[in-house]
């Protein structure tokens, strides 16, 4: 086993090298100038490595590569690393209809030694030499014209100094004869990126956290390295995702998504396979003819499955492009009394123009609902909105494709004249193929629409109104655009469901009451904490105390800073009870007794009166509010 190559080794053996000089010996050509290295980094909050092209001497690699920080310095002095061979077999290689496949080669490792040669140049410049040819290791053949790929693993440890350094695992791809210099592949496999992974998962990690790379993951889970074929890359994150996905299992693309710089990027339709495919389809057997005509290999699948059939079977089968030819938007609206007069235009996109009828005369539309409610910094007047049922209504008014509706009935307490309210639109159109149709045409079936909002004051539409909490875009990270339905058609998580699921719902007088109420912000972080009756088994995917995932940003800082917001009210109970407004949402997720008798010596108040829950004797900002010392914004690890 040969040791770590260190810096004092070149050292003495330049003295040599000088001494046989002094002997009057040929001093032979003049190395190669190092290149300068520049101030070493001292503060490294990420590792960037760059490679240079793989030198193969007898089928042997070595790899030259740098490091850097964010700030594009060398990093200097890194104690050791590991280093990972695979090879591409390219698409039919191994037979007709198979898809490309990884093969390892072997895995190496430096720490106090190594079993090949791991030399730090000292001024941010690294190289590592195989310990031996990779033809045969593993029992693989190297393909000189295969594509290869390197992937070096850092991090986890410390410099000598003490500095921590991050984990990264970044690849590099090549292709190349067994003597000389690399050159670029001519293919690669490069279907799904890890951002699109970590959209649900935020920071994907495996084996202790030292691989997070899909790029990565792929070199080792191949069958020529792992026994268990269900742990083959494809089949096993299909596996994975067969119970508790927030999305539908039949988009491939929530997943495979639409990126022009990956290659590969439809591959999942392109190239289909019993692997790939019987990874979801598991209720048939491919050889043994059960679910589907016996098929002994892939070789005739993409004469059935081809990739234009392949992707319309799935995707959503064409309601985007139906929905693209029809937007309820509503362009005016003014409250007088208890009734929001408004004027809602039916807009189609795809050709710029509104529909001359109203929703009650065209044929297409299933189902079209206008919601109000009153009160938007108070977070509602009313547990129930008050509706109109549009598609079943004749305008009082209107022409040109722009209908004047009334909703009576708002309540609007004595005071809040002057406040806003809210009005969303919920429906359904009728569709076949991407194609509005009349909903008596039983070739169409209901599509649901993206449902939308708008605020409104006494005389007209307002730009400002419920503060935002969470966005649309944020929870479509896993759930998708507005893929969510509840109650037939509502999806507009980010400002439709409060208009119903607000504080005047009750919650139970419970254990932890604030589990039982479908208050939106107390139904939602005990669903996704797997807290709340029913949903126990919630696996969710991210970091659970990653408030960025869901909450949004508002004027540089995250919602769910403290201190709250005024129009945050205290949950009531149905038992005339209530608690304080600060310590009901922190127990939706910090729901121990330990933390529960921790708040209530800050002053909250649990089960109590509404003069003592509304009394303001909360102190939880002191220590955690922006800047404090216990910043819920830096206690909670959010990225």
């Amino acid at each position: 086993m040969m040791k770590m190559n260190k810096t004092f080794h070149y050292a003495a053996l330049f003295g040599l090298i000088s001494l046989l000089s002094a002997c009057g010996g040929d001093d032979g050509k003049p190395g190669n100038p190092g290149e300068p290295g520049g101030p070493p980094a001292m503060v490294i909050d990420t590792l960037v490595v760059s490679f240079d092209p793989v030198q193969m001497q007898s089928g042997v690699a070595t790899v030259n590569y740098r490091v850097t920080n964010q700030d594009d310095e060398p990093v200097v002095g890194i104690p050791s690393a590991t280093f990972i061979a695979a090879q591409l077999l390219p698409q039919g290689y191994t037979n007709a209809g198979n898809a490309s496949q990884w093969q390892y080669f072997t895995s190496e490792s430096c720490n106090d030694s190594c079993p090949g040669e791991y030399v730090d140049h000292r001024n941010g410049n690294y190289s590592y030499t195989f310990s031996a040819a990779f033809d045969g290791l593993n029992d693989v053949g190297y393909q000189a014209g295969a594509t290869q790929r390197i992937v070096v693993k850092l991090g986890g440890d410390s410099l000598a100094d003490g500095t921590s350094l991050p984990i990264t695992n970044q690849h590099f791809d090549w292709q190349g004869d067994k003597e000389g210099t690399s050159s670029d592949p001519v293919y690669t496999r490069n279907l799904i990126k890890i951002e699109t992974c970590n959209s649900c998962h935020n920071d994907l990690a495996f084996h202790r956290g030292n691989y997070n790379q899909i790029e990565t993951c792929v070199t080792c889970h191949n069958a020529d390295r792992v026994s268990n074929p269900d742990n083959i890359f494809p089949q096993m994150i299909h596996g994975k995702h067969l119970t508790g996905f927030p999305g539908s299992l039949a988009n491939c693309q929530t997943c495979h998504a639409e990126d022009e710089t990956l290659s590969e990027q439809m591959n999942w339709a392109r190239v289909p396979t019993m692997e790939a495919c019987g990874a979801c389809h598991t209720n048939i057997d491919f050889k043994k003819g059960e679910g589907h005509p016996t098929q002994l290999n892939n070789a005739n699948c993409v004469a059935c499955h081809n990739p234009d059939w392949t992707a319309s079977v799935h995707n959503d089968g064409g309601n985007a492009q139906a929905l693209a030819q029809f937007k309820p938007v509503i362009t005016k609206a003014m409250r007088s009394g208890d009734t929001v007069s408004f004027t809602l235009t039916l807009e189609n996109p795809a050709t710029g123009q509104p529909y001359m009828a109203s929703a009650d005369q065209l044929d297409f539309v299933s189902d079209l609902r206008v919601y109000a409610n009153w009160g938007t910094s108070f977070d509602y007047a009313t547990r129930s909105a008050r509706s109109i049922r549009v598609h079943e209504t004749t305008p009082i008014s209107g022409s040109n494709g722009s209908f004047d509706y009334q909703i009576a009935g708002l309540t609007v307490p004595t005071g809040s004249e002057m406040d806003k309210g809210t009005l969303a639109i919920q429906g359904r159109v009728c569709a076949a193929s991407g194609v509005l149709g009349a909903c008596s045409d039983e070739a169409n079936s209901e599509v649901v629409i993206k449902s939308s909002h708008r605020f409104f004051a006494t005389d007209a539409l307002s730009d400002n109104g419920r503060r935002l909490v969470v966005s649309n875009d944020t929870c479509g990270s896993c759930h998708g655009d507005q893929q969510l339905n509840f109650h037939g058609s509502r999806n507009d998580l980010e400002g439709q469901c409060q208009l119903c699921h607000n504080p005047n719902m009750l919650a139970e007088a419970a254990d932890n009451p604030s589990l039982t109420t479908a208050d939106f912000k107390h139904l939602i972080h005990g669903i996704h904490s797997g807290q709340r009756a029913g949903f126990e088994g919630i696996n969710y995917p991210g970091n659970i105390g990653n408030c960025a995932q869901c909450h949004v940003d508002r004027d540089g800082i995250l919602s769910v800073a403290l201190p709250l917001d005024p129009g945050v009210k205290p949950l009531a109970i149905d038992d005339g009870s209530y608690t304080s407004p600060t310590a009901a949402i922190c127990s939706d997720c910090h729901s121990s007794e330990t933390n529960k008798n921790h708040m209530i010596q800050q002053g909250a108040v649990f089960n109590g009166t509404l003069s003592d829950a509304t009394a303001g004797t909360e102190s939880c900002s002191t220590c955690h509010r922006q800047g404090a010392d216990a910043d819920v914004l830096t206690v909670h690890p959010i990225k």
